[in-house]
C-alpha cells in the first residue's frame, strides 16, 4: 500500500471523532473517491469530507475493506 493511500486511511479514521461539516452528495462519490485516490485533493479537504459518515463507509467499503495493512515496526536496536 502507498504512503498515499496509508495517509488517507488514516485521515478516514480520525474523522470518525469529528462533527460533520460537510455531506457529501451521492453524484459527486465517485468523481471524489478519483480525486482522493490520485492525490488531486488537500488532506485538509479530505478530513473534512471523511467526516461525513456514509460517504466514509463507501470510501472505505471500496478501497479499504478485505485489504489488509501492514505496519512496519522499528526498533532502536
Amino acid at each position: 500500500m502507498s504512503n498515499h493511500l496509508r495517509n488517507v486511511r488514516c485521515l478516514l479514521e480520525n474523522a470518525k471523532d469529528f462533527t460533520v461539516t460537510r455531506k457529501v452528495d451521492t453524484y459527486e462519490y465517485e468523481s471524489l473517491e478519483k480525486l482522493i485516490l490520485q492525490d488531486d485533493i488537500r488532506y485538509s479537504e479530505i478530513m473534512e469530507i471523511f467526516t461525513d459518515k456514509i460517504y466514509r463507509e463507501w470510501f472505505y467499503d471500496r478501497n479499504f475493506a478485505e485489504k489488509e495493512m501492514v505496519i512496519t515496526r522499528f526498533s532502536a536496536e
